[in-house]
Parts: structure tokens; C-alpha cells; sequence
């Protein structure tokens, strides 16, 4: 028969670890490169999900998770929505944020025009307009090979300039800060949920 007090501080320790769950777009580049983080198992437990979902649906979506979660007295202590810009309306894109703003556990992590600006900010800042399609082709370019979303590794290809692009992303940002969201091209705040998501990389704490 196993020990009573055993369970308990088993119980204890489940309890003690934070849940954060990010809720993405698309269920290949943002979900499969924001999954790749590393994290401390005995710190927190990561969720990464792809939804099909963008903009104000995503974030409906995570107010659902958010009072599921409650319910079930497994509360998220954080929960971040990763949407593009992409042709969704200047409303849509405005009542995503206002959604986030009426659930403090809930965080908007979007770019202009798409996710793999993040990647590109790797290599340079680019401070001027640009589409998808030349984003696709630039990434492509600097990274030497076709790219393709379902690839699945640009985590491990990246990596080694991951400060690089979190100093490019706070300049771009710096540079935006007099424009609202929707207007802003190119822009992101990936570098946001980036930071967040190296606090718990056990190669990082050291």
C-alpha cells in the first residue's frame, strides 16, 4: 500500500507548475517553431496548438480554453494567441485586442504581414513595407534553401541567431511605436512570447 504523504506531495508539486498554452493560426510554421522552445519540465508545462483559427475567432477561441481550463481546476496562467495580419479586416484584427484587453491572462503575439517576419529578423531589420510572397522569398534566400512551411525545423536553422533577431524586432518596434497595430508593415511582437518562452530553457537559466 502506497504511502498517503507520497501522493500528496506529488499532488502538490502537479500543482505548483505552471500551464501556459499558446494558441496558433496555423498548425505548421509558427506552431512547429513556437513548440521547438526547450522548457523545464519541473517549472511549467507548455501547450502549443494549432487552431485553423485567426484574429478575433482565435482569441474567442482562447477565452473557451481559458473557462474550460477554470473548470476543470486546471487554470492557464497564461495563454497566447499567435495571429498574422494577413487579409484580415482592420475590425477583426482591432476586436482580437480588445478581447485580450478584457482577459488579463491573454496575449496577442501577431505580426505584419505574417510569422515569418520573425525569421527574416534573424538574418537583418527590414523597416520597410513588404509582402508575403517576398518575405517567403527572402527567408528562402537567406537561408539557403526552399522555403516551406511544413518544413517543420526552422528552430534548429535559426537558433544560432536568435539574439539577433530579438535586437532587430526592438528596433522595428521602436520605430512603430506612433502607428496602430493594423497599420504597421512590417511589424511583430514574436520577441515578446520569445523572451517569455527562454525564461523556462533550462540552457538559459544557467
Amino acid at each position: 500500500m502506497g504511502k498517503p504523504w507520497n501522493t500528496g506531495r506529488k499532488e502538490l508539486r502537479k500543482r505548483t507548475v505552471r500551464r501556459v498554452l499558446i494558441l496558433c493560426e496555423d498548425g505548421k510554421s509558427s506552431r512547429d517553431y513556437l513548440a521547438s522552445f526547450p522548457f523545464d519540465k519541473q517549472q511549467v508545462e507548455i501547450t502549443c496548438v494549432g487552431t485553423g483559427m485567426s484574429t478575433d475567432r482565435l482569441a474567442r477561441e482562447a477565452v473557451t480554453y481559458k473557462n474550460k481550463a477554470i473548470k476543470w481546476k486546471e487554470p492557464y496562467q497564461r495563454i497566447w494567441i499567435v495571429f498574422d495580419r494577413d487579409e484580415a479586416s482592420a475590425q477583426q484584427f482591432g476586436r482580437a485586442f480588445e478581447l485580450c484587453g478584457s482577459h488579463p491572462e491573454i496575449t496577442a503575439c501577431w505580426s505584419n504581414e505574417c510569422f515569418e517576419l520573425w525569421y527574416l529578423l534573424h538574418y537583418h531589420l527590414r523597416d520597410t513595407a513588404i509582402g508575403r510572397q517576398e518575405i517567403f522569398r527572402e527567408v528562402s534566400k537567406l537561408m539557403e534553401c526552399r522555403y516551406d512551411k511544413a518544413d517543420g525545423k526552422p528552430f534548429e536553422k535559426l537558433k544560432s541567431k536568435l539574439n539577433d533577431a530579438l535586437q532587430n524586432a526592438l528596433r522595428l518596434e521602436m520605430q512603430n511605436r506612433k502607428l496602430g497595430e493594423e497599420r504597421r508593415n512590417p511589424s511583430t511582437n514574436v520577441h515578446e512570447l520569445v523572451q517569455f518562452l527562454r525564461r523556462f530553457d533550462p540552457e538559459h537559466q544557467r
